[in-house]
């Protein structure tokens, strides 16, 4: 009896969390110059944007980070856990397809 209650528990969450949509994705990049020179070991500004539809649709999201690249020029940071005015788990992703636009400054600032 122990074993069945258990079994239906079991079987119940873990269908309430493949339902679930991610709340946020890895990204990782190399950051170069315009002559294609590393950026190695200093803040980048980053702006991460969704779009919907194609490569120049409708932007549905929008978030930026202040992410310091490591000693190959790279750097890693997580989408859905920027500098936002509005919410990644809110993109209703059975809308898609969707495309993610990527926007450097490599002073830090915000100048993509």
């Amino acid at each position: 009896m122990k074993k069945t209650i258990f079994l239906l528990a079991f079987l119940a969450c873990s269908i309430l969390l493949i339902a679930q949509a991610p709340q946020k994705m890895s990204y990782q990049a190399v950051v170069r110059d315009g002559s294609g020179k590393l950026i190695q070991n200093r803040q980048v500004g980053v702006r991460i944007s969704v779009l919907q539809g194609s490569a120049n649709g409708a932007v549905v999201y929008t978030e930026t980070h202040l992410a310091t690249t490591n000693v190959n020029g790279l750097v890693s940071l997580e989408v859905g856990g920027g500098v936002t005015s509005n919410l990644f788990s809110q993109i209703n992703w059975a809308n898609g397809p969707y495309f993610m636009k990527t926007e450097t400054d490599p002073d830090g600032g915000t100048a993509y």
